[in-house]
């Protein structure tokens, strides 16, 4: 049986983990920082956690680093020489960050999706993008890659980075407007469900033509009376949602006349 380690133990790791297992991996270890953290992983699929990278299996397969961008050159630098393919999921770190490893083989797997611990995402229709140091590593992540979804194919570091800020734009940016309509919405006795058909027909349209084409509201229209009225409302609710209201609506209106 294929072996696997992750090292770290969060929200990227809990569907790969999943992911890897329903494929027939063996999940050998899991690393984090803290112990609970990785025992908490470790536990649903029979694997060991550890906190201490000197105490990684040599021989496994694959090691997946999955931590936050800002602690992959610190992990990098406490991996011994492994006799396995050492990759990370990070969209806006280059390859060769791994250049420095003794190991089988270098690269990146990169899920192109939104994860959270709490909830197992399903890999079988999400993209996922491979990188490598050689033809050979390149072969073997896309051959595990199809594994575990129907969407797998090369994208370079540079591409890649481009990818991951049009997935902030796309998703995180998205993601927080619609926090701030929960805000908006509810402090003032509006049902924050009530939008769900509005923004998932939003998105449908988004992706069946250019966005741009499908824009709807005051802005695009043009239509100054009701802006007035909506941001002088806002300026007795909360200025800071004033002043984004204000700003996007002016980018709907640049956007609109290219």
């Amino acid at each position: 049986m294929r072996k696997v380690i992750f090292i770290g133990a969060g929200n990227v790791s809990t569907s790969l983990a999943s992911a890897f297992s329903n494929a027939g991996w063996s999940i050998v270890q899991v690393y984090s920082r803290t112990i609970d953290s990785a025992a908490t992983l470790a536990k649903l699929y029979n694997s060991n956690a550890i906190s201490n990278l000197s105490e990684i299996e040599r021989f496994a397969d694959l090691y997946i680093i999955a931590v936050p961008d800002s602690s992959i050159s610190e992990i990098i630098d406490s991996i011994p020489i492994v006799n396995g393919v050492v990759v990370h999921t990070s969209g806006s770190t280059p390859l060769s960050v791994l250049s420095t490893l003794k190991s089988k083989g270098i690269g990146v797997f990169y899920p192109f999706q939104t994860f959270s611990r709490s909830r197992i995402v399903d890999l079988c229709n999400v993209p996922i993008f491979v990188e490598a140091g050689s033809d050979d590593v390149l072969n073997f992540l896309t051959a595990v890659g199809k594994e575990l979804s129907h969407n797998v194919s090369y994208l370079n570091s540079e591409k890649r980075l481009l990818l991951h800020l049009s997935g902030v734009f796309a998703s995180n940016f998205t993601n927080h407007i619609l926090a701030l309509t929960y805000r908006l919405a509810t402090e003032n006795g509006i049902d924050f469900k009530v939008l769900q058909p509005l923004v998932e027909e939003t998105v449908v349209k988004a992706f069946t033509t250019n966005p741009k084409d499908v824009q709807t509201g005051p802005a695009i229209r043009n239509d100054i009376v009701t802006m007035e009225k909506h941001s002088a409302v806002l300026g007795n609710l909360d200025e800071q949602l004033q002043r984004i209201y204000n700003e996007l609506s002016l980018s709907i209106q640049k956007l609109g006349k290219l």
